[in-house]
């Protein structure tokens, strides 16, 4: 995986300062309007986005970074790919769900150290340690249900879990790799937008924050792209 170019790709691009300041505008836009359910639209826009991407990259285009011209289209795939998420998470729900169960339970045994309360803590560590079996398990295979998804932008094609599964392990080397780089840089690029809002005297952050999410969202569909080309999957 080439880690800088999904940072350098960006400016590359001959137009990239009209698509990031067009991708800022999207994001912040997004987070204020969050505040009445609708800035979610605006985050399936960059989700949208963020496919076509990782299909330039795949498919190999000088300048993959994509122009803000299909917004309708954009926030179809990417409410779809939402959705594809949301799914996949599910037992994770299910389990925050079991567990707010579990403490009500545990509240209403008293505190007093009762058998009730102790098989309820029993169960609350059992259901915290399958929740980070499933977190850990469902980020192994997002690289797989990501490609998958990006295909055909079919939600059916991403819910395939035995041909993700199987490519995820016959590709297991190079989708670890991207899993960890995935997982590690978008906490480092936050680092640094907090740090560079800080030093412009913190109103820079009302730029650099949502600004860290867009270039966030950009790199880990270059990585995604990148896994693509070079595993030419068929899931």
């Amino acid at each position: 995986m080439d880690i800088a170019k999904a940072i350098t790709f960006i400016t590359e691009d001959p137009r990239w300062k009209e698509k990031m300041g067009m991708g800022l505008v999207v994001v912040v836009a997004s987070a204020i309007l969050s505040i009445f359910l609708v800035g979610i639209l605006g985050f399936a826009i960059v989700t949208g986005y963020s496919i076509r991407l990782l299909q330039n990259v795949r498919d190999g285009q000088p300048h993959p970074l994509p122009e803000w011209d299909q917004w309708g289209d954009d926030m179809k795939r990417g409410l779809k790919f939402i959705a594809v998420g949301i799914i996949w998470a599910l037992p994770m729900i299910l389990l925050s769900m079991m567990f707010g169960f579990l403490g009500f339970l545990l509240d209403a045994a008293g505190g007093n150290g009762g058998a009730p309360e102790i098989i309820t803590g029993i169960f609350a560590s059992l259901g915290g340690c399958l929740y980070l079996l499933y977190a850990l398990f469902v980020a192994g295979m997002t690289p797989g249900f990501t490609l998958a998804f990006a295909q055909n932008e079919k939600i059916s094609d991403a819910l395939q879990f035995t041909p993700i599964l199987n490519w995820t392990r016959n590709n297991l080397a190079e989708v670890l790799v991207a899993a960890l780089i995935t997982l590690v840089a978008p906490m480092l690029i936050s680092l640094v937008a907090f740090l560079a809002g800080i030093i412009m005297c913190v109103v820079g952050l009302i730029v650099t924050v949502p600004l860290s999410v867009l270039v966030q969202s950009l790199f880990q569909h270059h990585i995604y792209g990148q896994l693509a080309a070079k595993t030419q999957p068929q899931i």
